[in-house]
């Protein structure tokens, strides 16, 4: 059997919506209900005392919109647990505890709707405790109520207006709840102290905090009569007082506020994009294995970095490298994530991998790296149509979902891999990552493909819905194709150093370095008396450098007066020019540079120390660069856009197993 109340007494069929007397509140105005006649309330401003007339209908429209409440919406606020008064409950089924929760609530409404059936009120005590017994027997209650406790609930409920609401438990309005039986004197030295012994120091504790009050009530006890005594609260005290110190500034006083304002931050979603390419992010991470050259030797760590699209979560680009991670990486992921992969299909021929992730971006976020505040990636990016954007510091928020993949990158297939460090050197206990090292830095080079394109962009993402990032790139591009905004050459030019110089009538010099050309020298006669031009310098040839024309408005070439230095990078130069210096100049005289840098590289990776052998690799440039190009040069004319493959079904997917490619390479070992 259920039981419901009726809120209102409605014995006729034009039943007023508003009492008489019945306090309401219109926005911050407080009014009283005088009368309602003819479907018009008037309503006295409580006050001012001014009168007011309104249409029934419009007082119930500003009701549903909130403008108008009534004064009994605080009056029964309980919290969840209390308040919860609806489900099925039937007599005589409920075991009643102890309690004056939502069980006290219905066990009140039960008694009253029953010993109204009953008809036990309007008749003697004797009556009314007859049958209170025999309802207590049909409910199973072992403790039935007083018929003086029954009366009073009939009575708070009448009140009401028959409002169930009005049974509900006032045990937390009972006295001594939240309020402190200490001395005032006590609860002050308590709170004092908490600030001083506790807030203000990095590792305080409540005992620090209780022996702190200890002391101070120790020292006023001596200027008291014994009778004034303060007594020392425990320190099960201290601790209730310190729980309730609001977490903010707990936090604040552990770890500043600048970390605390993280901390606490509104951890909302990360910015909403809406298609491909409309926002980028990019990142570098070591990745924490060691790679071998081809005679099993370990080489180093190297470094990967990786260009991200937030919408799909595709990967549209990568550069590994073991000379760091500056601009020149910077540069060389973002021309792999720009380009078509057309180079797949030569250089893994067996493998049939699809990778149509490509196109220009709209935006790229970095983070605040030296590398990514260079002038010529944003003078680059800039010239390219796209818009740089920096993370906020210390706000992973803002660019995580890279974060997330470097991560996904090296727990969950870095880590798989043979001569892996792991991410923590507590986790390295019995096993050295150099000796159990056998992969070479091109066959680490192939399974980083393998695995983006066969696993990574073919698995089903949480936070696509269930989606893989291959579907999601393809439906997106289907409405947003991918577009190549200018010509691979030019893509070339505008991923080198910027710089101004002064055109001599012997060329440019630029780095200690001379660079002259015939169509330089003609520029110089066109122009005014020591003109200053704008060069492009790469970074991974010191060969030559672009030239901006401003009359034609186009690059020219400039080469380097000196041949030794030809597909030596910026690096691998100063160290060829500090060496040529240091050494005998009749030995080094015809020496190209090229071969200098080989042989010193080859010697240092055949050192039995590991860090001479990681400056070896440094300064013979090892990189992704040169492995993710086609091999034979393809002219500017022939680059055109790729469509994007349809992506083959699930079952056409290649199983990546990883102990067979351990397996093979330890063979090939």
């Amino acid at each position: 059997m259920i039981y419901c109340l009726s809120l209102f007494d409605n014995g006729g069929t034009d039943m007023a919506n508003f009492t008489k007397e019945q306090i309401v509140f219109r926005g911050e105005g407080k009014y009283r209900h005088i009368r309602t006649q003819n479907g018009v309330a008037q309503l006295e401003n409580v006050e001012t005392g001014e009168y007011s007339s309104h249409h029934e209908a419009d007082l119930l429209e500003e009701y549903v919109r909130g403008y108008l409440r009534t004064a009994n919406s605080r009056l029964y606020r309980r919290p969840p647990m209390n308040n919860a008064i609806g489900g099925s409950l039937e007599a005589g089924t409920l075991q009643y505890p102890d309690t004056q929760g939502d069980t006290g609530t219905r066990r009140r409404a039960n008694y009253l709707v029953m010993l109204e059936r009953l008809g036990a009120f309007g008749h003697s005590r004797h009556v009314l405790r007859g049958a209170i017994r025999k309802v207590a027997n049909d409910l199973t209650d072992p403790k039935p109520p007083h018929e003086t406790t029954v009366y009073r609930w009939r009575r708070r409920y009448r009140i009401a207006q028959l409002d169930i609401r009005a049974l509900l438990g006032q045990t937390d309005a009972r006295g001594g709840k939240d309020q402190s039986r200490l001395d005032p004197v006590v609860e002050a030295i308590i709170h004092e102290r908490i600030e001083t012994a506790f807030l203000s120091s990095k590792r305080g504790t409540a005992e620090d905090v209780h022996n702190a009050v200890f002391l101070d009530i120790q020292r006023l006890n001596t200027t008291r009569i014994e009778s004034e005594w303060l007594k020392v609260p425990g320190l099960r005290t201290i601790e209730r007082r310190i729980a309730r110190v609001p977490a903010f500034d707990r936090a604040v006083a552990r770890y500043g506020e600048r970390e605390a304002q993280r901390r606490f931050a509104d951890q909302s979603r990360a910015r909403h994009v809406s298609r491909i390419l409309e926002l980028v992010e990019i990142d570098h991470t070591p990745l924490d294995v060691m790679y071998t050259d081809a005679s099993g030797r370990t080489i180093d760590r190297p470094t990967i970095t990786i260009v991200f699209d937030r919408f799909s979560r595709c990967v549209l680009g990568f550069c590994l490298s073991s000379a760091g991670h500056g601009v020149h990486a910077v540069f060389e992921a973002l021309r792999h994530a720009m380009l078509p992969k057309s180079y797949l299909r030569e250089r893994f021929p067996e493998l049939s991998l699809e990778w149509p992730c490509y196109g220009w971006f709209d935006r790229l976020l970095m983070d605040n790296g030296r590398e990514f505040h260079a002038v010529a990636i944003i003078d680059g990016l800039m010239n390219l149509g796209v818009i740089c954007e920096y993370a906020a510091s210390r706000d992973p928020n803002d660019k995580p979902f890279v974060e997330r993949f470097l991560k996904t990158l090296n727990y969950y297939f870095v880590h798989k891999l043979p001569g892996t460090t792991l991410a923590k050197a507590h986790q390295r206990i019995g096993f050295k990552a150099e000796d159990e090292a056998c992969l070479t830095f091109d066959k680490l080079n192939e399974m980083i493909h393998i695995w983006i394109t066969m696993v990574y962009h073919r698995r089903p993402h949480r936070g696509l819905s269930g989606r893989t990032p291959l579907d999601v790139w393809n439906e997106s591009a289907s409405a947003h194709p991918p577009q190549l905004k200018c010509n691979a050459a030019d893509l070339s030019i505008e991923f080198g150093e910027y710089a101004e110089r002064e055109l001599q009538h012997y060329g440019i010099d630029f780095d200690s370095f001379r660079y002259v050309s015939s169509e330089l020298l003609m520029l110089r006669r066109m122009l005014p008396v020591k003109p200053t031009v704008k060069i492009k310098a790469p970074y991974e040839n010191v060969g030559f450098i672009w030239v901006w024309n401003e009359i034609e408005e186009e690059y020219i070439q400039a080469y380097n007066t000196d041949e030794r230095y030809n597909n030596l990078t910026r690096e691998q130069a100063r160290l060829f020019r500090k060496l040529h210096k240091a050494s005998d100049t009749h030995q080094r005289t015809r020496a190209h540079g090229e071969e200098v840098i080989r042989d010193m590289s080859n010697e240092a990776m055949q050192s039995k120390k590991l860090s001479v052998r990681r400056r070896g690799a440094r300064q013979a440039h090892v990189a992704s660069k040169s492995r993710n190009r086609p091999q034979s040069g393809v002219a500017t004319s022939q680059i055109r856009a790729l469509r994007s493959p349809l992506a083959p079904s699930s079952d056409e997917l290649p199983v990546f197993d990883i102990e067979s490619v351990n397996d093979e390479v330890g063979h090939e070992k």
